[in-house]
């Protein structure tokens, strides 16, 4: 399973820009936008900002 770090490229609901979040996924390219709403859902922020949970909406790095 690989790890990513996402960093939002804009304020997401009451997520502000630069807010960095790590989530883990079984895919090798980019965690898929159920797998980071489910970790931005459980960070508690609101329906707004799981509603960001595409890939194309952050920098996306692997660290793992």
């Amino acid at each position: 399973m690989a790890l990513y770090k996402l960093t939002a490229k804009g304020n997401y609901g009451d997520m502000p820009k630069g807010y960095e979040i790590q989530v883990p996924s079984a895919s090798t390219s980019a965690p898929s936008s159920s797998e980071t709403a489910a970790v931005i859902k459980q960070l508690g922020f609101n329906s707004q900002a799981q509603s960001y949970g595409s890939s194309g909406n952050w920098d996306v790095k692997k660290i793992s």
